[in-house]
Parts: structure tokens; C-alpha cells; sequence
């Protein structure tokens, strides 16, 4: 197509307007056309940079988060370490009635007798979700019962073995205060449970006692008191020893703590 000139000047001001806007729309249309992809593709170059500029952030935050972790962790993982000084091994758990003797015997204290029983496995976790400390047998019974569902035939890792000890010892209430507070001072973890405290039955009688008390004066029916409780040692488990749910459930329904005073008439 060409142009002519001539026709060209014939046309209104109007018109020659209208023909240049056309002449430049034409001439910018290739231009228009190749230019646009490119827009675009910088466009979305832009925005994946930028979103990778987000990930980038963010896995800087995480990277700090898990130095921080990390570093918890071995403070975690030492104190774990220094507190294993304090954990019973299986062998020394036989002189700890050599200790308890001489804390008795410190505490003008008659040790009775002192009957080990079986060790027992421990699952922290499992513990933890069955908190005896709610008042209520019912409660404790329906924790223990939803958490032995959720884990219904698991085997979990035994975090500890408790060996509990029932002790029998003869003095008076001042005296079984002062051995209780000596025992809270003991270098080893332990702990004292089922406490009971009452008079000595007329009947009873204990010939084969381990120690004898060393009080200045012979005490009485009236002043002498009998105080059972067990006192509970604990040691580590094997590496990577585990346990059966089921096992675990027995133990449970015994680990409460009760302190209990029996007045005898």
C-alpha cells in the first residue's frame, strides 16, 4: 500500500491527526511484540527471586533455631551425663542397707528389717501422663486406662529401673523425723513412700533386728513408735532396652506416693 502525498494534503487536521495515530500504532505493534515476552520473563524472573530471597530468610531463621537446639541439646545431654553420677548402678544397690544402718544408727534409730523386692521398669512418659497428684482413684484409673489404649501393644524404651525396699525401723516420732530428713540428704537418688507411723502392738516383737538404737535411756512401749515405709533406690536400664505396655500397667497402678499416720487405740 502506498501513500500518496498529494490525497494526503487534502486531508483535515482532523484526519491527518487520526492517520498519524494509526501510522504509530502500526509501527509499534512489532515492537510491542517483542518486547512483551521479554516483560513478562523479567516479571517473573523478579518474583522468583523474590520468593527465593522469603525461602532464604527463613532458612537462615531455621539454621539459627537448630544452632540453638543444638547447642541445648549438649547442655541437655551433659547435665543428663552428671546427673547418671547420682543413679544407683544394679551392684551398689546392696549397700544401701549398709547406708541406711548407719544413718539409723546416727538417728538412735532400730532398723527392724529391710526386704528388697523386685526391680521394676520405669517409662517416664507414660508416667508423666497418668500424674497421680489428682485426688481420685477414678482419675487415676481412666488416665492410666486412655494412655494403655493409645499405646496398646508398643514396646517403650525403660528410662529407669526402681527397686523398692520395704523397711521396718523402731524409735520415737523425733527420731524417725531426724532419719526421714537424713534420708532427703542421701548422695544417691532415692525416695520414700507409703510411710506409716503407730505404736508397737504388744505382740510384736523384734529379735532379729538388724541395728539396735543407741539411746541414752531404755525406751518404753509408750514412747517407742513402729515406722514402715519403702524406700525406693533407682539405677539405669540397659542401652536401648524397651518393655512391653502391657508389663508397664502393674507397675503403674503401684507408683503413687501415700503418706499415711495410723493412730492405734
Amino acid at each position: 500500500m502506498a501513500f500518496d502525498i498529494k490525497q494526503l494534503n487534502k486531508l483535515s487536521k482532523r484526519e491527518k491527526n487520526l492517520v498519524g495515530i494509526m501510522l504509530l500504532v502500526l509501527s509499534s505493534l512489532p515492537l510491542f511484540q517483542f518486547t512483551l515476552p521479554t516483560w513478562n520473563k523479567y516479571i517473573e524472573s523478579t518474583t522468583k527471586i523474590r520468593d527465593g530471597e522469603n525461602k532464604l530468610r527463613d532458612l537462615v531463621l531455621r539454621i539459627k533455631k537448630l544452632e540453638k537446639l543444638k547447642g541445648e541439646n549438649i547442655k541437655i545431654s551433659k547435665k543428663i551425663e552428671s546427673q547418671k553420677l547420682y543413679l544407683a548402678k544394679s551392684y551398689e544397690i546392696d549397700f544401701l542397707v549398709q547406708d541406711l544402718k548407719k544413718i539409723c544408727d546416727e538417728s538412735s534409730i532400730s532398723l527392724e528389717s529391710f526386704t528388697p523386692t523386685n526391680p521394676e521398669p520405669v517409662n517416664i512418659i507414660l508416667e508423666k501422663q497418668v500424674d497421680s497428684k489428682t485426688t481420685g482413684k477414678s482419675v487415676v484409673r481412666g488416665r492410666l486406662k486412655q494412655a494403655l489404649d493409645k499405646l496398646k501393644g508398643q514396646d517403650l524404651p525403660v528410662d529407669l529401673y526402681r527397686f523398692p525396699i520395704e523397711v521396718k525401723v523402731t524409735g520415737d516420732f523425733t527420731d524417725i523425723i531426724e532419719l526421714f530428713k537424713k534420708l532427703e540428704k542421701y548422695g544417691r537418688v532415692i525416695s520414700v513412700e507409703n510411710i506409716s507411723i503407730g505404736k508397737i502392738q504388744a505382740k510384736q516383737a523384734f529379735e532379729n533386728r538388724l541395728t539396735k538404737s543407741k539411746t541414752k535411756k531404755q525406751s518404753t512401749d509408750t514412747s517407742s513408735l513402729l515406722s514402715t515405709f519403702d524406700l525406693v533406690a533407682y539405677s539405669l536400664p540397659g542401652n536401648d532396652e524397651k518393655i512391653a505396655v502391657n508389663q508397664l500397667q502393674k507397675n503403674l497402678s503401684t507408683s503413687m506416693s501415700s503418706y499415711r499416720f495410723k493412730k492405734n487405740r
